[in-house]
């Protein structure tokens, strides 16, 4: 072999040498030119702050520790969201985030009336883990000792002494349930979860996304009157719980409990008055449909 060959088979050599070492000294996604995962920014000083510019409530949120809770985005299929209490976190849909990017938090003004209920939903599950948390209740504000007070009485009874509905559809159908503290709570933490959601999304409705400016003139709460009859009689109040029993969940995978079992008179003018801060009339409003709902139904069961 020639010199010139020679020196041309070296440099090939080293060429090729530098390109695989390179390559094996790239992370994994370059090889498959996608972009590595970003974790998400913590939303929660962006959130109260654009969440008061656009008029919903906030309060509550300015009580939880902002590193209490661990924010991700996934693509969820089963649900729209979830919030896991044993390790405070909390997962929302990639189209909840910025460019479904899933780094930063959309921004609120740019989500649908139902993605902004959703967030809300989530947002109290977390402040309701937040409280059942605390190590010492008398560190929490007022206001979170009083909805820690009311949920802790009714976890001994109400939401955990229960009828179910096992077929959904046939609503009349029901059956006794006593339920582990586990389930109970889920019941309660979805039942009132539902019921916050399902107002910032009713409240968004009414006033055509404009809460800046919301006013809540007799014919703003008779709509939410007539909204807030008809989700009760629906059923779409309900809250459920995963069975902890595997055999019971073989069959289903949720079990919603009947109307009798549903939210109280004093659930709704708590979370109305302290939560979510509405008016008076709102609050009146809502607790006259909610205890003529539970005379037209069945008792709730006697813990006795």
């Amino acid at each position: 072999m020639t010199w010139s060959r020679l020196k041309a088979a070296i440099t090939l050599l080293t060429l090729t040498v530098n390109l695989l070492i390179t390559f094996a000294s790239q992370p994994i996604w370059a090889a498959n030119d996608q972009t590595p995962p970003t974790p998400a920014q913590h939303p929660w000083p962006a959130l109260i702050e654009q969440a008061e510019a656009h008029g919903l409530p906030t309060e509550f949120l300015k009580e939880i520790d902002p590193t209490f809770v661990t924010v991700v985005f996934e693509d969820l299929r089963t649900y729209a969201a979830e919030y896991h209490p044993e390790d405070h976190r909390m997962i929302l849909n990639m189209r909840l985030s910025f460019n479904k990017a899933g780094g930063v938090l959309a921004e609120l003004n740019r989500m649908t009336h139902h993605d902004l209920g959703l967030l809300y939903h989530e947002l109290f599950h977390a402040y309701l883990d937040f409280l059942f948390s605390a190590s010492d209740p008398q560190t929490l504000s007022s206001t979170g000792q009083a909805i820690l007070n009311l949920a802790n009485d009714q976890l001994r009874c109400h939401y955990r002494f229960v009828r179910i509905n096992p077929i959904r559809q046939r609503k009349a159908a029901t059956e006794l349930r006593f339920l582990s503290k586990e389930d109970a709570w889920e019941v309660l933490n979805e039942t009132w979860a539902v019921f916050v959601g399902w107002a910032v999304w009713s409240k968004l409705e009414i006033h055509k996304g404009d809460m800046t400016n919301a006013t809540w003139n007799p014919e703003a709460v008779d709509e939410w009157t007539q909204r807030l009859t008809q989700a009760s009689q629906s059923g779409e109040l309900l809250g459920y719980y995963e069975p902890d029993d595997p055999e019971e969940r073989r069959v289903a995978r949720k079990r919603f409990i009947a109307p009798s079992n549903g939210m109280t008179a004093q659930d709704v003018e708590r979370i109305l008055t302290d939560i979510l801060k509405l008016p008076s009339a709102v609050v009146r409003a809502s607790t006259t449909v909610t205890e003529e709902a539970q005379k037209r139904g069945e008792a709730p069961p006697s813990c006795e």
